[in-house]
């Protein structure tokens, strides 16, 4: 494991990211020192995060949002759902470093329904640069192979009492929606993908969530980046 104490750190949005080298990619700490990093999703964060929010991200990557949810909006706590192995113990490092200590990092894929009825593992195909590893190999790209372990996203929400859901999983937003149990979450932040889950996707993905009783928020929506918010009709006067 590397020793951040002897590794140079990468200052974003008032943020640390250790520079590990097994991580870092010219393109990624570019964006970063700039302040370009998922500026779309950052920005997003202010609408709907709070001191009381429980966040669920699904595709933590090296945990940026889920530590800008807690330093930048004072979140209550976080629970990091990421399926490439090599990105978890990055995640931790990140949190630790930045003073966030109500959070869990999981290594696993998340799939709706009750943990009884999922497959034990699922394959994953880890490619560099990381951001494209996803659960089909990457097309002309590199990519190793693994077996991760799977987890109920329904039971997971439900242990989290989570009121807010981030999904950045590389085209699984597709149809990751049309079973799940939502529970008290009241957001839901998705990053499309469309070149994996083609407009039938996207389509499928807005139907799913009108089912759920959510609506699509224009305001913090924006560069392939889409709030849902849990509808609430008026109460009748």
């Amino acid at each position: 494991m590397p020793d951040d104490t002897d590794m140079n750190m990468i200052r974003s949005h008032g943020l640390l990211f250790p520079d590990d080298p097994s991580i870092m990619t010219d393109r990624l700490r570019t964006l970063l020192t700039r302040g370009h990093y998922e500026d779309s999703e950052a920005r997003a964060l202010k609408t709907f995060i709070g001191a009381n929010s429980s966040i669920v991200e699904l595709g933590a990557g090296i945990g940026f949002i889920s530590t800008s949810a807690i330093r930048h909006h004072k979140a209550r706590k976080v629970t990091c759902i990421e399926a490439n192995p090599l990105l978890c113990d990055y995640i931790r490092r990140v949190h630790r470093l930045n003073g966030v200590t109500d959070s869990t990092v999981i290594n696993a894929i998340a799939l709706p329904g009750q943990a009884s009825e999922l497959p034990a593992t699922l394959p994953f195909h880890v490619a560099d640069p990381f951001w494209s590893s996803a659960m089909e190999p990457p097309k002309n790209l590199p990519s190793e192979r693994v077996d991760v372990a799977t987890v109920s996203l329904d039971q997971v929400l439900a242990d989290a009492q989570a009121d807010a859901l981030i999904c950045d999983i590389e085209g699984g937003e597709g149809t990751l929606f049309d079973d799940l149990d939502l529970g008290p979450v009241r957001h839901v932040l998705v990053e499309l993908h469309t070149n994996r889950i083609k407009p039938a996707g996207v389509v499928n993905l807005f139907e799913a969530m009108h089912r759920h009783g959510f609506f699509y928020h224009q305001q913090a929506s924006g560069h392939g980046v889409v709030l849902f918010k849990k509808f609430r009709p008026a109460r009748p006067r």
